[in-house]
């Protein structure tokens, strides 16, 4: 039964490539009849609804089975609001950070996933808010209702090669930065020191 690592794209600035910010969750599939296009369906959808209401960010979903021989290609994939990006009023690589595990706050046992303040749609100015986090926190019963009950929210440990699923969550007040999601230069300003 296959564990699929579903790669989600949500379009801040553009709908170019280099723009999407992703959050990859993963889940075990352990049902009898293996449909990934109709959970990326799902998680796109859902993930489009979540961020604003009514739509307003490209979120493109792609299923990968994460035990599959290299190369490993989508095995299922879904876009909602298709060519449609919304703007970054917030620095992109500010993020608030969704930790979770299984049973016991472990290596191996946990993981996190990165929320993009800017699609949270909350101020990046001091500690984030209550209401930030509750924000992130209702990405729970979506990661955990996605695929009913032959789905499970997963953390998949490479080391061991297992999927264990998700049992505990949390959301502290910090922000977290992502480096790799920041715009690419379009302007330089430079200079020498004169002495």
């Amino acid at each position: 039964m296959p564990i699929w690592r579903i790669q989600t794209e949500i379009s801040v600035d553009t709908t170019l490539p280099r723009d999407v910010m992703q959050i990859n969750p993963v889940f075990n599939d352990h049902g009898l009849t293996t449909d990934p296009d109709g959970l990326c369906n799902d998680l796109a959808e859902a993930i489009s609804q979540w961020t604003v209401p009514g739509g307003g960010y490209q979120v493109r979903c792609t299923a990968y089975d994460v035990e599959g021989t290299p190369p490993v290609f989508p095995a299922g994939t879904s876009t909602f609001w298709e060519g449609v990006s919304g703007g970054s009023n917030e620095p992109r690589e500010v993020a608030l950070c969704l930790s979770f595990y299984s049973e016991r706050n472990l290596p191996r046992q946990r993981g996190r996933l990165y929320v993009p303040a800017t699609i949270l749609g909350v101020s990046t100015s001091g500690r984030p808010s209550t209401a930030a986090m509750t924000k992130v926190s209702t990405l729970v019963p979506i990661l955990t209702g996605l695929g009913g009950a032959d789905v499970d929210w997963s953390v998949w440990s490479q080391t061991d090669q297992v999927a264990r699923p998700v049992t505990n969550w949390f959301v502290d007040n910090e922000w977290d930065t992502i480096r790799s999601r920041g715009l690419r230069p379009t302007e330089r300003l430079t200079g020498t020191t004169s002495e």
